[in-house]
């Protein structure tokens, strides 16, 4: 999921599942949980990383059935701002530290399987009998890596657009189906775009009176991001971050991948339908939360953005949402695919204990707590209805993501100095996105500076 790059508006909206509520539901589920034979009497006491996430009290609740049923573990939750997370842990992995249990996202699992200190669970999954079938197939492809499996699949997330139904009905917007983008026309996407998008005087962007120096609400942003910006536009266009998993080089600096900037791009200054990246802060980034604060306001009528923003986005929302699937492009329908896992340290000195708790989060126990409070589309398919479902009492549909987990997918990369490398990306991309001038120079640079992570991080 991120997923989840950067620091989360936590206030919210619309309200979570309470924890009585939750545990409840899932009383009968307590019996589920793992056993814990052979540990100590003693009290064992497990530290569980995370970075800070609306998903916490989810998983808080998750946990206080967990300890119930193991009455010898504690877990304390520790959370970081994300930019901190994988530093911090990687620091204390170094001396011998660290989470005896954490989060892993894609960008991090190449150098921490380097660095040794995932452990790997192959064994321990077949022994326990574990049915790998009842995960989404493409979860545990993409945390299998030389036939070994280092965590559990628990969620998933795709990139599709959160819309202003309000706006929409006050401009009497059709939500259309079956949109597409290319490069050279725009297609119907842009005309859509053109047709959200209004001025201070009343002209939407089709008019020949639109005033594109004075807009009042554009359709959407343009967020400098790799997940929830530019990946699913190069995947649609064919083109992919890098080659293959463990390539040392990435594979974005093509004639295709520079004519899918220049695309976003035009979504900004030429077209104008799409905020301008300064809008977004320094780089375009919305590293900040600025897209959501546009949204918020009013600004845009539309984000792209994968559903685990939905119960973070910020309390200004006032207006009713929907969601549009993303558009298809010329390669078809194409989406950003990504899911976490926890992950074992090899240095926890509390290694069974770990295992119990690694156990319960992959259950179906745990995921049915955390799909039915809203937090997270389980890793378990046949649990998604619950997420699906506790949206919909709330007002809001979120059957496009479900329906392009079925699409063609693409993951976060995977390589040594990814994670490294997608900062460094932003950082070369940030003058087409602020001002739109020579884009081909700006991904040749975006490109160079990434091969030399990659080459860096062994």
């Amino acid at each position: 999921m991120l997923r989840r790059r950067f620091p989360l508006i936590t206030s919210r909206r619309l309200a979570l599942a309470s924890a009585g509520a939750a545990i409840a539901v899932t009383a009968a589920a307590c019996a589920a949980a793992p056993s814990s034979p052979g540990q100590a009497s003693g009290k064992i006491n497990l530290t569980y990383a995370q970075w800070q996430t609306a998903e916490t009290p989810g998983y808080q609740q998750s946990i206080k059935v967990f300890e119930k049923a193991h009455p010898n573990i504690h877990v304390t939750i520790e959370t970081f701002p994300y930019p901190n997370y994988q530093p911090k842990l990687t620091t204390e992995f170094s001396s011998g530290g660290g989470p005896d249990i954490f989060w892993v996202n894609t960008p991090m699992i190449a150098s921490w399987l380097k660095d040794g200190v995932m452990e790997d669970l192959t064994a321990k999954i077949k022994a326990a009998h574990i049915n790998l079938g009842q995960y989404l197939p493409t979860l545990v492809s993409l945390h299998r890596f030389g036939g070994k499996l280092y965590g559990l699949p628990k969620d998933w997330d795709t990139i599709a657009y959160f819309y202003n139904a309000t706006y929409f009905a006050k401009h009497h917007i059709t939500v259309p189906a079956g949109l597409s983008w290319n490069p050279a026309s725009g297609g119907s996407w842009v005309h859509f775009l053109r047709e959200l998008t209004v001025d201070t005087h009343g002209n939407n962007a089709l008019s020949p009176k639109f005033d594109p120096n004075s807009v009042a609400t554009y359709a959407i942003d343009d967020p400098n991001q790799m997940q929830w910006g530019f990946e699913p536009f190069l995947a649609e266009n064919g083109v992919n971050i890098i080659g293959k998993p463990y390539a040392k080089n990435v594979a974005f600096d093509t004639p295709a991948g520079r004519q899918t900037f220049q695309f976003l791009s035009d979504l900004m200054y030429k077209w104008h339908v799409a905020a301008p990246g300064s809008a977004l802060g320094a780089d375009g980034a919305a590293n900040n939360g600025e897209d959501q604060q546009l949204f918020a306001k009013g600004k845009v009528a539309m984000i792209e953005n994968g559903d685990w923003i939905t119960s973070g986005l910020p309390a200004e929302v006032k207006f009713k949402l929907g969601v549009l699937p993303f558009p298809s492009g010329p390669s078809g329908n194409w989406t950003v695919l990504n899911g976490l896992i926890d992950s074992i340290n090899t240095h926890s000195t509390h290694q069974q204990a770990a295992w119990e708790l690694e156990q319960w989060l992959g259950s179906p126990a745990s995921q049915k707590i955390l799909g039915a409070g809203g937090y997270i589309w389980p890793g378990i398919p046949s649990l998604d209805p619950l997420f699906l479902k506790y949206w919909q009492r709330k007002g809001l549909n979120m059957q496009p993501f479900l329906a392009e987990s079925h699409w063609h997918t693409v993951y976060w990369p995977v390589t040594p100095g990814m994670n490294q490398a997608q900062l460094d990306i932003a950082n070369q991309l940030a003058p087409a996105y602020l001002n739109g001038r020579n884009v081909a120079g700006a991904v040749s640079a975006a490109a160079k500076q990434a091969n030399g992570d990659l080459a860096t991080a062994g």
